[in-house]
């Protein structure tokens, strides 16, 4: 089991919308379970367009001060405006840095494609776990709901394994740990197509799926897990779990946006349309 964070305190990138401010107070909610500060940090650009890119920045910190102060006002927060590129300039800090928050993307996925939208580049490229912050209306803070973890037997599903007990103990919630498979996916490959009876293979993975996260439920005794084995594809599914979930942890490789749209991956297509936030991580 790997630790699952090696940097120190939040980021919550502030651009002015409604979704950062929501994203910022949710970002406060982690600092204070975490003991950390939270960073909030506008980024203008090198040649701005006008001369009140400063003057907005300090705008758009001042109201997301002021919401983060009203909720958690025992969080240490500092502020920030930086210059250069957004989703660059977060890379950089993720290095860092435990964790960077950011409001969700409001471009569809196309557009994102062509546009290479702040936020997916974040995601793609970052050092540390990225939360995009989603919801209709988002959480607030962290509570007992419970959290929901994509597992396939990966080196990065191990990571968002480590995040998600992680996050789990710290708000008291229960975790749910969730694998996918269909017979497409099972016929060729590993003991999977030793199978024709799939009732049997799904309790065959439900064992598997236990058995591979004993450590962490030695280490996080507190934390209640159950699992589910469920046929279908992993977006879909974990989408479905995102509606009655406070977080849905899942690892990606970091493919550009354009082979994203190709290969449909998972974590895609929740930061579009998940029903709560996502952390990803990545190696």
């Amino acid at each position: 089991m790997g630790r699952a964070s090696t940097g120190r305190g939040i980021v919550a990138g502030i651009d002015g919308s409604d979704s950062a401010l929501g994203a910022a107070r949710w970002a406060a909610s982690i600092a204070h379970r975490f003991g950390e500060p939270l960073y909030l940090t506008h980024v203008v650009p090198e040649r701005p367009s006008g001369n009140g890119a400063a003057a907005h920045g300090e705008q758009a910190l001042d109201a997301a001060e002021a919401v983060v102060r009203a909720a958690r006002p025992d969080v240490v927060v500092e502020r920030k405006i930086e210059v250069g590129k957004p989703a660059q300039t977060l890379v950089e800090l993720s290095d860092t840095t435990r964790m960077v928050v950011l409001g969700h993307t409001t471009t569809s996925e196309l557009q994102s494609m062509f546009a290479r939208s702040d936020v997916v580049h974040t995601v793609n490229h970052a050092h540390c776990p990225v939360v995009t912050w989603r919801g209709d209306p988002g959480p607030s803070e962290l509570d007992g709901t419970p959290v929901v973890v994509g597992v396939d037997g990966s080196r990065l599903s191990a990571k968002a394994i480590d995040h998600a007990f992680e996050i789990a103990d710290k708000a008291g919630a229960p975790l749910t740990a969730v694998h996918t498979w269909s017979e497409q996916s099972t016929l060729t490959y590993g003991e999977g197509s030793r199978f024709t009876d799939w009732e049997a293979y799904e309790e065959h993975q439900a064992a598997e799926l236990s058995e591979s996260l004993a450590g962490h439920r030695e280490h996080y005794p507190d934390v209640e897990v159950s699992y589910r084995v469920e046929r279908g594809k992993p977006d879909v599914t974990l989408l479905e779990h995102s509606a009655h979930a406070q977080l849905v942890v899942v690892g990606s490789h970091g493919r550009s946006t354009i082979a994203s749209a190709l290969l449909g991956s998972t974590s895609q297509n929740l930061i579009h349309h998940a029903m709560c936030p996502v952390l990803i991580c990545r190696s």
